[in-house]
């Protein structure tokens, strides 16, 4: 994809998008710069330059935003990845993500999304729609700008828009529609001249939001490319489009939205602005069209699920790759991706953070709850049993092999190694005795086995340590190239059999479309017939499970569970959620691979990992209300009186 901050100064062109106008239709100038509306749409290789900064400000980003911020609006909790939020993740250390867990957020400290810079997004991509057209028709060194490039362009920052709305959408509901570039115009009332914003600035209906994304997607969609070339990876195809069309109307059709009453209701009219005040399932039928359009697309366009076979058959390293390696050939599943972070260098917050096995100096790291591992299955396809809540070593080891494969790929358990890619080395990620445990006994120091760097020196996670997406962190310079999976096909067939199975029940095609998924994942293929998941609503809670295994920490968790109303259930979003950690149990002294006295037969290994054993206790009970099922529009913007507050807040 084409940088968004070659030549033309970043700076210039994206203070020029955002300033606010004034009542003409000449925007304000930076202090001290003659860049100009017309200057900018006066030269292709300006206005794509403006396109670029609509890409900038609008594509969602699931990773971390650094010291340095960002220009957008969504980029995990800050200082971590949002799965902390849910019943998926947790933080340990640094922790935006505290306030949701514990009941604290609100309008005044809602840490996960800056509505400003969505905003601020959504004018920029109508500043540069609403004058894309002065820009004109001629061949320059860098592009061929016909009508029909110009159509193109336009589709992009429609889409880029459209994007944004969903990500307001699923958070708070029904938003203000900002069709075109704010203007201020004077009207006279009652012999007053009065001044005016239009488009207006008040909530518009859920509706009204549903359907202006839909439409600006299928407006653009038939203008866009189903592909770009290698250096223009990133940019908005009619995959997408259509993706997205299809991801918001499972949404719509979801029984938060599609419903008589929302969780908690205004008490009067305004219910319009978060649910559709009725159920329909032609809501449903509607979201399995689109989702199998986009399928249909996307499979004739080359796209399919990256699998074992492909990339070396190893079990486990296509759904490493598809998630994990956005840019390489093998990976035929990314639609539509985020470019900012790109190429991150050795200490990079999300490397850090994210990647005990290296680094001991970041102040926090991600693992997963021991609520969520009941969501994964073994190898077989079958429910896992519960894990006692203590035991030694040898028998956590031989649980946990028998989980399914994306379980290894997702997170990092003692005794596993960190990663199978081959860019690890054997004092790092290939070291499978790496880990912390207390020496002595229960109430011991902390202390870590294995050679090389220290793991993360704040002590236990709460749970196994997190790995998705750094997996392939170099181990020669720590180096990893990180880019947000925004839409995969995976959750298009995931969209579509949830759908399908509220409007269509008995469609071959739930089972089908599923189990393209379980051959990559290495599970036993589903069967029609089979009573475990023979009538709708067994198969609603197979593909709800399916999903949270598939789409794993890739911002999709925090709002299913939302939109399927099931936040409030016991270990999703409230109640005690439980923690693991090591110790040693009085029977003798642990070795580690590399110290004086390690074992080298297997029953000596056996033995010596019985020496530690392990504790499951609950060590947070998290909070939750049912005006949480949406988000608050921040205060301060309230107070402005254009934006009324979501109920309960």
């Amino acid at each position: 994809m084409k940088k968004y901050n070659k030549n033309l100064t970043y700076a210039l062109v994206l203070i020029f998008l955002t300033i606010l106008p004034a009542c003409s239709d000449f925007l304000e100038q930076p202090e001290g710069s003659n860049l100009t509306k017309e200057m900018v749409f006066s030269d292709p290789d300006m206005a794509m330059k403006a396109l670029f900064t609509v890409y900038g400000s609008c594509v969602v980003n699931g990773f971390i935003t650094g010291e340095g911020g960002s220009n957008q609006s969504d980029a995990g909790t800050r200082d971590g990845l949002m799965m902390a939020t849910c019943d998926e993740g947790d933080q340990f250390g640094g922790n935006q993500a505290a306030s949701f867990k514990n009941g604290t957020w609100g309008p005044t400290n809602q840490n996960e999304f800056d509505i400003w810079k969505a905003m601020a997004g959504i004018r920029t991509a109508c500043v540069f729609l609403d004058n894309v057209d002065s820009v004109p028709l001629k061949t320059t060194a860098k592009y061929n700008f016909t009508e029909t490039y110009r159509a193109q362009v336009k589709s992009e920052a429609k889409v880029l828009r459209a994007m944004i709305y969903f990500e307001l959408l699923r958070r708070f509901g029904g938003m203000p529609l900002m069709t075109t570039t704010p203007k201020v115009i004077v009207k006279e009332v009652g012999g007053l001249k009065k001044a005016f914003i239009v488009p207006e600035g008040y909530r518009q209906s859920l509706k009204s939001t549903v359907d202006f994304i839909v439409n600006s997607c299928d407006d653009a969609a038939q203008y866009l490319p189903n592909s770009f070339s290698s250096a223009e990876q990133g940019r908005v195809t009619k995959g997408f489009a259509l993706g997205l069309k299809a991801r918001t109307l499972l949404y719509a059709a979801s029984p938060l939205f599609n419903s008589a009453t929302p969780p908690v209701s205004y008490g009067d009219q305004k219910d319009s602005l978060i649910c559709y005040g009725n159920y329909d399932q032609n809501r449903w039928k509607l979201a399995a069209d689109a989702a199998k359009t986009a399928i249909d697309w996307a499979e004739a366009n080359g796209y399919a699920l990256t699998t074992d076979d492909q990339v070396g058959n190893r079990v486990g390293e296509g759904y490493q790759i598809a998630t994990g390696a956005v840019l390489d050939s093998r990976n035929k599943e990314t639609i539509f991706f985020d470019h900012s972070h790109g190429s991150q260098a050795a200490g990079a917050n999300i490397i850090r953070w994210g990647c005990p096995i290296y680094y001991s100096w970041g102040n926090c790291v991600m693992s997963m709850p021991l609520n969520f591992l009941k969501v994964f299955r073994d190898k077989n396809g079958n429910d896992i049993s519960t894990l006692p809540d203590s035991s030694n070593f040898t028998s956590l080891k031989l649980y946990l092999k028998k989980l399914e494969p994306r379980f290894h790929e997702s997170v990092w358990v003692p005794g596993m190694p960190y990663t199978q890619t081959g860019n690890m080395n054997g004092t790092g990620g290939q070291d499978t005795a790496k880990f912390l445990y207390r020496k002595g006994g229960l109430n011991g120091n902390v202390v870590q086995t294995g050679a090389g760097t220290q793991l993360m020196g704040i002590g236990v996670p709460n749970g196994f340590y997190f790995k998705k997406f750094i997996n392939q962190v170099n181990s020669t310079n720590g180096t990893c190239n990180l880019f947000w999976p925004t839409m995969r096909l995976a959750e298009l067939y995931l969209n579509y059999v949830e759908a399908l199975n509220e409007c269509d029940p008995t469609n071959a095609d739930i089972i089908i479309f599923l189990n393209r998924i379980r051959i990559r994942a290495a599970l036993p293929l589903l069967t029609p017939g089979n009573p475990a998941y023979g009538t709708s609503d067994k198969m609603k809670e197979l593909i709800h499970r399916e999903r949270g295994v598939e789409l794993y920490a890739e911002e999709h968790r925090p709002f299913d569970v939302r939109r399927w109303k099931i936040a409030a259930n016991d270990g999703v979003m409230q109640g005690k959620f439980y923690k693991i950690y090591f110790f040693e149990n009085g029977t003798g002294t642990y070795k580690a691979p590399g110290e004086t006295g390690f074992p080298t037969t297997i029953a000596g290994r056996m033995a010596n990992d019985n020496c530690i054993s392990y504790k499951i206790e609950s060590y947070e009970t998290r909070i939750w209300d049912n005006k949480m099922y949406l988000y608050p529009i921040p205060q301060s913007e309230v107070n402005k009186g254009f934006l009324r507050q979501n109920p309960g807040w």
